[in-house]
C-alpha cells in the first residue's frame, strides 16, 4: 500500500537540468522529487533553496532516486525568512 500525506518542507535545489526540486522535510526521510508540473502559486514552476513550501506527497521509490514524489505543492510566502528575522 502506497503512503501519502502533507507535510511542510524546504527547498534543498532545484535542478534546471530535470526540470524540478529536491525538498526535504521532518515527514520524508531521505528526500521529495518535486517535478515543476506539480508546483502550484504565482509566477513560474521554478522553486528556490531555502524556499519554505507545503508538499502533498506519495511513498515512491526511484523517483528520480528518492524515496518519495511530490504530487503538489504551494510555496509558502507567508513563512519565507526575511533578513534581519
Amino acid at each position: 500500500m502506497t503512503r501519502s500525506g502533507t507535510a511542510q518542507g524546504t527547498v534543498i535545489r532545484w535542478d534546471d537540468a530535470r526540470n524540478g526540486a529536491i525538498v526535504e522535510a521532518y515527514d520524508l526521510p531521505g528526500g521529495c522529487w518535486v517535478p515543476a508540473a506539480v508546483v502550484h502559486g504565482e509566477g513560474s514552476a521554478a522553486l528556490r533553496a531555502g524556499q519554505i513550501v507545503e508538499v502533498e506527497w506519495l511513498e515512491e521509490a526511484g523517483a528520480e532516486g528518492l524515496p518519495f514524489r511530490a504530487t503538489r505543492v504551494v510555496p509558502r510566502e507567508d513563512l519565507q525568512a526575511t533578513l534581519g528575522g
